[in-house]
């Protein structure tokens, strides 16, 4: 049985973050198709990002005001014998246009021209317009401001001690693949 090895870390405000290895089971017919791998591993990214947003009290990386929104950026090496990727998510609270978004793709830009590669645009969930995303302190399973706010109590999920919930039982059969894959969590600055 072969696993992506998949390294995540979430960043907040004051060095503070999140270290996951999460290992998601490649199906049999994408093994040694590097292309295929690709874009199944960016898919899972997309499927299980909700799971590493709505983990904490995030504040802005840049700001430290409430994070609502989160930019990925990824390296893989999916040719490898062992198919490998990493993932680098910026809790941030707005994701287009203001000072915390510029300060943070300049550190993109910095990043990428460090290894040679060119400026790459970050990967963006598409948003229509007049609409915000949820604070990244909600509830996964509902995604409701009101369960973000302080002073609500959630609980953590038992088995991957990573997501919060108010509705865990609702969410449970979504969750329950997700919290299958993750093999080890560590929290960085957060005491």
């Amino acid at each position: 049985m072969s696993h992506l090895l998949l390294t995540v870390f979430v960043y907040g405000p004051n060095e503070r973050r999140l270290e996951i290895e999460v290992r998601p089971k490649i199906p049999d017919d994408l093994r040694g198709n590097a292309n295929g791998l690709q874009a199944w591993a960016e898919s899972i990214i997309f499927q299980i990002g909700g799971d590493f947003k709505h983990t904490q009290n995030w504040g802005c990386e840049m700001c430290g005001k409430p994070a609502r929104e989160t930019n990925f950026n990824m390296a893989s090496w999916v040719h490898l014998a062992e198919p490998r990727m990493v993932v680098y998510i910026h809790q941030i609270c707005k994701a287009s246009g203001n000072t915390c978004h510029r300060k943070l793709e300049m550190q993109q830009v910095a990043t990428n021209s460090m290894v040679g590669l060119p400026p790459t645009p970050p990967m963006r969930l598409p948003k229509p317009a007049g609409s915000k995303f949820p604070l990244s302190s909600s509830c996964r399973g509902c995604m409701r401001d009101e369960t973000g706010k302080k002073g609500h109590k959630m609980s953590r999920c038992g088995g991957c001690k990573l997501v919060s919930h108010t509705c865990q039982k609702n969410d449970w059969g979504r969750h329950k693949k997700f919290c299958k894959m993750v093999e080890s969590v560590n929290w960085v600055g957060w005491d």
